[in-house]
């Protein structure tokens, strides 16, 4: 009789380990479920990225007034404003421009420097030192002695970010297509 308790009480130890084996997976498999249900929905609630222009403007004919107003004062990091005008005119190859304009908005927070290079060989034929926040270049020859002619090139405005040791380096870049006319 006395292995008889034994056995019963063995037994019932036995069926309790069982119960609780069964709890603790059971509350196991529903942390899971809740867990991945959770994931599922914070996948599917995720807002899309808001359109907006993030800073990068297409120009296209006539939306140039539209995109300087928006622009206005909105000069964001390792972006740029520029003014120029995009026909250059000189009256040789060694004389200062009569018409170029090139000048660091007074909106930029940084300096910029200037290369220009010609469309069809890529050779630099004009380069400025740092350009300050709002000054215009004064009118300025070529480094290059241009014969008589209408030439494509491409004005490189470089905005420049400053080094610990007072020197800089180029920071962003953009390219503008321009004509230079050399006279005689």
């Amino acid at each position: 009789m006395g292995s008889t308790k034994s056995d019963n009480r063995n037994s019932n130890e036995k069926e309790n380990r069982k119960k609780l084996g069964i709890i603790i997976l059971g509350i196991l498999l529903v942390i899971v479920i809740a867990l991945l249900a959770t994931v599922v929905v914070l996948l599917l609630k995720k807002e899309p990225e808001q359109e907006g222009n993030n800073g990068v403007y297409v120009m296209e004919e006539g939306n140039y007034s539209q995109i300087a107003e928006q622009m206005e004062g909105e000069v964001q990091e390792g972006y740029f404003e520029t003014y120029m005008n995009m026909e250059w005119t000189f009256p040789d190859g060694t004389s200062e421009s009569t018409d170029a304009i090139l000048g660091n908005s007074p909106n930029n927070t940084k300096p910029i420097r200037c290369e220009v290079l010609l469309s069809d060989t890529g050779e630099k034929i004009f380069s400025t030192e740092a350009i300050p926040v709002g000054a215009q270049l004064p009118p300025f020859k070529l480094d290059v002695d241009l014969d008589a002619g209408v030439y494509s090139a491409v004005c490189r405005i470089y905005l420049l970010q400053e080094s610990g040791d007072g020197t800089y380096t180029d920071y962003s870049d953009a390219g503008f297509n321009i004509t230079i006319t050399v006279e005689n």
